[in-house]
């Protein structure tokens, strides 16, 4: 699929929206989302587009053992997680300050529970 898609057309898309934080994730993976029920239906196509755009203009690499497609915008890096294009409902982003890719390995720079360094 050649997408024809730009970097233009990804930064209005991602920008006309209010990003959800991922509660769950706040203290192992802190990241956003939105997904496409709730911002609307309509965007379907656009969704599609966006995955297309991430696979192709992104790059591969690891978050622990998941391989994924990524691209880096701005102050954040974006992916998706559905096999098919074509099944995506669910955009990610995270701040890249709160990353760092090592070894094309995504690993959060903050710290957790584990690390005796948090607990004082």
């Amino acid at each position: 699929m050649n997408c024809d898609y730009t970097e233009k057309d990804f930064r209005n898309f991602v920008n006309k929206f209010d990003w959800i934080f991922a509660k769950t994730y706040a203290d192992t993976a802190p990241h956003e989302y939105i997904v496409l029920k709730k911002v609307g239906l309509n965007y379907r196509d656009e969704f599609i587009k966006i995955a297309n755009f991430i696979r192709e203009k992104g790059f591969e690499a690891y978050y622990y053992s998941r391989v994924g497609f990524y691209y880096i915008i701005d102050k954040n890096y974006y992916w998706t997680m559905d096999e098919k294009i074509e099944d995506t409902d669910l955009i990610n982003r995270a701040k890249l300050n709160d990353y760092k890719l090592i070894n094309n390995m995504w690993t959060w720079k903050g710290k957790t529970a584990t690390d005796k360094s948090s607990l004082q």
